[in-house]
């Protein structure tokens, strides 16, 4: 898995980077990969990839947050799509608690003193897994009714940093999670 951290502009995420194959197409990368980027989320009601959300015509947007966009190649199932949304938001629950921060994780979710850190959603296209998570960095345009938190207000202030650190934590796990698959026999 290819790791990309955009830290020279900001990039919004309007669920569009959810379609496959947008890393190939915005920035070369062809196979797996998390593009991590930073910039604000407006989820245009078109993009929304959970029927839940449409059916309770929920509001997805922050003003600041750290975004991850994963694809990945291998066997698209929507199953294994959300196996994997939750081992990378256990392993980011993991990095968190390096930083001395009580997480809890609410399946797809991440929580700090009751108040919701992340967004997540987990697809599948005829060619992909596609997962995308965000964490506010500030808990500033939030939709009303929603009690979030941000990374600033949990004392991390290099932004840039965290992203390079999760980055590297999240290719890790799935590398690790790969290697281990090749390494087994069939049981007879």
């Amino acid at each position: 898995m290819e790791l990309l951290i955009v830290k020279d502009k900001r990039i919004d995420y309007d669920g569009s980077a959810i379609q496959s194959h947008w890393t190939y197409r915005n920035f070369g990368i062809l196979g797996n990969s998390l593009v991590v980027f930073r910039g604000k989320c407006d989820v245009k009601v078109e993009e929304m990839i959970d029927i839940e959300d449409l059916r309770q015509n929920k509001e997805i947007k922050s003003d600041d947050m750290v975004h991850y966009i994963i694809e990945v190649f291998d066997f698209p199932n929507v199953l294994l799509a959300s196996a994997l949304q939750k081992l990378f938001m256990a392993k980011l629950c993991e990095v968190l608690g390096d930083y001395g921060i009580k997480t809890i994780r609410k399946g797809d979710d991440i929580y700090v003193n009751g108040r919701k850190l992340s967004i997540s959603i987990a697809t599948v296209s005829p060619v992909s897994i596609k997962i995308h998570i965000g964490i506010n960095v500030e808990a500033k345009g939030i939709p009303e009714g929603v009690e979030a938190i941000g990374l600033k207000e949990l004392g991390i202030e290099d932004i840039g940093g965290f992203m390079e650190k999760t980055g590297k934590a999240l290719v890790e796990e799935f590398k690790k999670v790969k290697k281990d698959s090749l390494k087994v026999r069939w049981a007879s």
